[in-house]
């Protein structure tokens, strides 16, 4: 059994790749921006502030989907940003507790692509509303937090796989499929 993180920065691939994972090893995908926007479609679409209080409400469902799998000893592909040291923790936790094998596909770009990416993406309606991509000072707030620099992976004791999609035609699916 295995728990196989996709992680990494905004607009760095993370959707893409997991679900290709996926479909390619029959593993089922769990994703915080898909619990983030069945949310929305239920509670609503807001402000900014909204936004982010609906990703507080859509962790703790996105733990819970993933630990279902692992309690049933299925793997699971779990997508996210896995960019905060809480989420070490969490993952941590759940590897001793239910004894998986961990993988960490970690997708990295450069900011300025990735930036490119998310703005290209805002623009054309991709993302559900309730991001809120599209205002100014997402841009702002996320050119400060994400578009500034690069980063790691989480500190855990896994299998790791760095996958730089600044390129996105270089990126080796097959290879991925094969690490995991």
């Amino acid at each position: 059994m295995k728990l196989i993180l996709v992680g990494g920065s905004l607009a760095t691939g993370k959707t893409t790749v997991s679900r290709i994972l996926s479909e390619a090893t029959g593993i089922a995908r769990v994703s915080m921006d898909e619990i983030k926007e069945r949310l929305f479609d239920e509670l609503g679409s807001r402000d900014r502030e909204w936004s982010k209080e609906i990703g507080r409400r859509a962790f703790p469902i996105f733990q819970q989907k993933i630990e279902e799998h692992l309690s049933n000893g299925a793997s699971v592909i779990a997508e996210a940003t896995f960019l905060w040291p809480e989420d070490a923790q969490w993952v941590h936790e759940l590897q001793q507790r239910y004894g998986a094998e961990l993988v960490q596909i970690w997708m990295t770009a450069d900011p300025r692509v990735a930036r490119e990416r998310f703005v290209t993406r805002a623009e054309s309606g991709e993302r559900h509303p309730g991001h809120n991509d599209t205002l100014e000072e997402v841009i702002t707030e996320f050119d400060e937090r994400f578009f500034n620099k690069s980063f790691v992976p989480l500190p855990i004791h896994a299998r790791v796989l760095v996958v730089d999609t600044t390129d996105l035609g270089s990126v080796d699916h097959d290879a991925i499929r094969k690490f995991v």
